[in-house]
């Protein structure tokens, strides 16, 4: 079987589709989460560690040269040595040990053989492994997961700008209500992203390097007159980590439930983000761009279906649960250690692949959709209630008494058009300014601030225009008419 075949054959027997037909959509997050990438940063840890040890003359000094030798195997760390580290395991059952007796076998053919024995040295295997995870996660966020939240924010601003003017009935309870505009409803989803993704990026990544039961009882017993609270501080400082000191065998995880709780957050934004734009497109406010060769039904071929934001939604469903259970299981451990936050913790991989399928999905969808001007037009124009807000509000400021219930009894569920509103108005016997005011109202001039917002959160600067103001005092008031 040639390696093409070989390739889809594997596809075709993943279990999950992360492995199946999505993998090439996440492949990148096969460098953070792999087993193979769980064994090669065990490795980074281990290697790191005896260097270390050589730093504080634990050790015989390590030349250059060997160094050197270090690096050469964490960096060529390959799938043919994954495979030998899954062989030892069959005689281990352990596969923490399993990758040190490979360290072993493999400096054995060195000038490191003498230090071989070292290697490991007091360490508990979750030395290694918070360590490792840890940094498998930091990674992943940092070079794949936030610049794809980063792709999301643009695509959101610049549609922000380009609709920023373009005025849209708004809904709430889902019935018409005072307009905004579809620019300034793309900035909501973009500001509270981008607040979220600031914070995802100031939050500490934590380690812990303490032993079995979190006081570095080995050490200190072995090797007494060596500063290890010191040197525990500095090897988790040289992995980029804050060190967490006060642990049990296990570092607490409170880092990474921070962590998994931003990642909630954000992709519950997301998510009401998904439902809305699925909303809006089912409204008739967006096309979707048309792709010849895609099929949008088996049954109806004229459709062209919102998959990219229900697969979002989907995908969001599944990764959450699984951050939601992390946040809870991973809080606790039975006294100084119990073995089920391992198991939990081998799953990481299968959130984050969820997180970016539904990241990637959000982004597509965005990209597959225009504002349809003429829909959102006429859904606006069909509802000229929506300026019964204004109408009641200017009311009352004239001192016309139950302003709100004639309001209220003139358009609450009736139909209404431009022409009763304005015989309503006309009722008020209003001066002639102000009648003038309200019949000039129309539902698509009644937005409010919301470009100006748009403007302000986009630094976009606006033109401003002097005008000759012509003031006329009226004879009632001390109002002026501008």
């Amino acid at each position: 079987m040639n390696k093409k075949l070989s390739f889809l054959y594997h596809i075709g027997e993943a279990i999950t589709p992360l492995d199946g037909r999505n993998k090439h959509k996440i492949r990148e997050l096969s460098y953070f989460f792999s087993e193979k990438a769980l064994d090669k940063f065990r490795l980074l840890i281990e290697l790191s560690y005896l260097k270390k040890l050589s730093q504080y003359k634990v050790i015989r000094r390590l030349t250059n040269r060997e160094l050197t030798t270090i690096f050469r195997k964490i960096k060529a760390f390959s799938l043919k040595d994954y495979e030998k580290i899954r062989e030892i395991e069959k005689k281990t059952n352990h596969d923490l040990k399993a990758v040190e007796e490979f360290i072993r076998d493999s400096l054995k053919k060195t000038s490191l053989k003498d230090v071989v024995e070292m290697i490991h040295f007091s360490l508990t295997s979750d030395d290694i492994n918070n360590l490792a995870y840890v940094l498998m996660i930091k990674g992943s966020l940092k070079k794949i997961i936030i610049p794809e939240l980063e792709k999301i924010e643009e695509n959101l601003k610049e549609k922000s700008r380009k609709y920023k003017n373009i005025p849209m009935l708004a809904r709430t309870h889902g019935q018409p209500a005072a307009p905004t505009t579809v620019g300034k409803e793309f900035l909501v989803y973009r500001q509270r992203l981008k607040e979220e993704i600031k914070i995802l990026k100031n939050l500490l990544f934590k380690g812990k390097l303490t032993g079995n039961s979190g006081n570095l009882n080995a050490h200190k017993f072995v090797f007494p007159k060596i500063n290890w609270l010191k040197f525990s501080e500095e090897f988790i400082a040289s992995l980029g980590l804050e060190q967490d000191l006060v642990t049990t065998q296990i570092e607490p995880y409170d880092s990474l439930i921070r962590i998994f709780n931003s990642l909630l957050c954000i992709n519950n934004i997301l998510l009401g983000l998904s439902i809305d734009f699925w909303y809006y497109i089912s409204l008739g406010y967006f096309k979707q761009k048309l792709i010849k060769t895609e099929v949008g039904s088996t049954a109806l071929p004229h459709k062209i279906n919102p998959i990219y934001f229900e697969g979002a939604e989907g995908g969001f469903g599944i990764a959450n649960s699984l951050l939601e259970f992390y946040c809870r299981k991973l809080s606790y451990s039975r006294l100084q250690r119990d073995l089920s936050d391992s198991t939990v913790r081998r799953s990481f991989g299968i959130a984050f692949g969820y997180c970016l399928l539904s990241y990637q999905s959000i982004n597509e969808g965005l990209n597959r959709i225009e504002a349809d001007y003429d829909n959102i037009k006429y859904d606006l124009t069909r509802h000229p209630e929506v300026i019964s807000e204004a109408i009641q509000n200017f009311l009352r400021t004239k001192d016309y008494k139950d302003a709100y219930d004639k309001t209220k009894k003139f358009f609450r569920g009736k139909d209404v058009d431009l022409t009763s509103i304005k015989k309503f108005i006309k009722n008020f016997k209003l001066e002639e300014g102000d009648e003038e005011k309200l019949i000039g109202l129309l539902p698509e001039k009644y937005t409010g601030y919301a470009e100006e917002i748009v403007n302000k959160f986009l630094n976009i600067k606006q033109l401003k225009v002097k005008k000759l103001l012509k003031i006329k005092r009226l004879n009632t008031n001390n109002s002026f008419n501008i």
